[in-house]
């Protein structure tokens, strides 16, 4: 295996630069939980929007004030970076997952400056929602 990747056993903390800003994301890849590693598919969301925000639909002008839901947003990736180009996020996920996604909302609160995000969790994938 290769040690480098984001999401080896070895590694509890990322640095991911999108926006200009330096993120830095805890995660733990030795839980039995899904949501405390960052997915790959989350940074790959946020490059894209890196690589579209000057243009069109994407654009911080377009998206700010927004509302966003991330369901499952785990270890946050793709709500901060919604939140850096200004969208309001309501990130959600299950009790388990919820003090890793609180600590990155924490450490990356000025990063993603005035942005509004709110952390619920949920009862179940199939129950209500409460805030935290």
């Amino acid at each position: 295996m290769d040690d480098n990747r984001y999401n080896s056993p070895h590694t509890s903390m990322i640095q991911f630069e999108v926006f200009g800003e330096q993120l830095q994301i805890a995660q733990d890849p030795n839980s039995k939980h899904l949501g405390t590693t960052v997915w790959d598919a989350s940074m790959v969301l946020v490059k894209f929007l890196e690589k579209n925000c000057r243009k069109g639909q994407f654009s911080p002008p377009k998206l700010k004030g927004k509302r966003v839901i991330e369901l499952g947003a785990g270890c946050g990736l793709a709500g901060f970076g919604m939140a850096l180009l200004g969208c309001d996020v309501l990130a959600t996920d299950q009790t388990e997952v919820l003090p890793l996604l609180m600590r990155n909302a924490e450490r990356n609160t000025v990063r993603i400056k005035q942005c509004l995000l709110v952390l619920y969790k949920l009862q179940s994938w199939t129950g209500g929602i409460n805030n935290i």
